[in-house]
């Protein structure tokens, strides 16, 4: 696998309408074609969990020497108010984790929580405690458990620096472009840069279809500026052709200085 592509991955997020006719099992050679090295795989889009389709997807990657970045897993709530059902989404969510050791993902992108942050940190102590336990459970599965900036949970950057210190480098942090906004978001994006291992490279498009490259421009900078060497995980969700789009974002993030 080159350098170039290395740098690059996209998640199978940005091809929804590829996928209407394309298997899950043809985007690693897709990806390959597209110079692209990388990819992350969204619960949702894997059809089957037995275990031979699972080593069937495992050795279509292979083939196409494209290495799975992250299983990205949008199912539970670890900060659910009810000790049962957190409980279970933990379980839920850790069996998705020993999926993502099955087809040999390198991550396990898992949700911090849906709860807003409480006076008395609880919503916070509720994640790191069940955070700790997937990460154990992962390791154990050769697989690195990530979170992200997302949900009221971590709508800021304070909130993110406090689980991820708790954690004490036991979970990672997944940085998305478009998850914040408003007046804060690059200064925001800028007190969490230094910890992110990857990014969402999202980008935002106006009512024509264009792409807000100035702000994709800034987010990127901002990574540079903070020394960050993982891949950019492209993010495509408008109108047009997801592949000729996404081969304009790997572009430009290729491109910039």
């Amino acid at each position: 696998m080159t350098k170039y592509s290395r740098h690059i991955a996209v998640s199978t997020w940005s091809l929804h309408r590829v996928l209407e006719t394309a298997a899950l099992l043809d985007i690693p050679a897709q990806a390959a074609a597209h110079g692209i090295g990388r990819i992350e795989i969204c619960h949702f889009h894997l059809p089957s969990t037995d275990a031979a389709y699972l080593a069937e997807l495992k050795a279509s990657l292979a083939d196409s020497q494209i290495e799975c970045l992250t299983l990205l897993i949008d199912e539970g709530d670890l900060t659910d108010p009810s000790e049962i059902t957190r409980g279970e989404h933990v379980e839920t969510i850790g069996k998705w984790i020993d999926v993502a050791g099955e087809i040999g993902a390198a991550r396990a992108r898992v949700i911090a929580g849906k709860a807003s942050p409480d006076a008395g940190g609880e919503a916070l102590r509720l994640s790191e405690q069940n955070l700790r336990v997937l990460a154990r459970r992962a390791s154990d599965r050769g697989v690195r458990v990530v979170t992200e900036n997302w949900f009221a949970l971590l709508d800021s950057p304070a909130e993110v620096i406090q689980l991820l210190d708790a954690l004490d480098g036991e979970v990672g942090l997944l940085l998305d472009f478009g998850n914040w906004s408003g007046e804060r978001k690059y200064d925001d994006l800028s007190r969490i840069a230094p910890m992110a291992e990857s990014t969402h490279a999202k980008g935002n498009y106006d009512d024509a279809g264009n792409l807000q490259s100035d702000d994709y421009a800034r987010c990127l900078k901002i990574c540079a500026d903070a020394g960050f060497q993982g891949p950019h995980s492209l993010i495509f969700d408008a109108a047009g052709d997801e592949w000729t789009e996404i081969d304009k974002l790997r572009d430009f993030v290729l491109s910039a200085p």
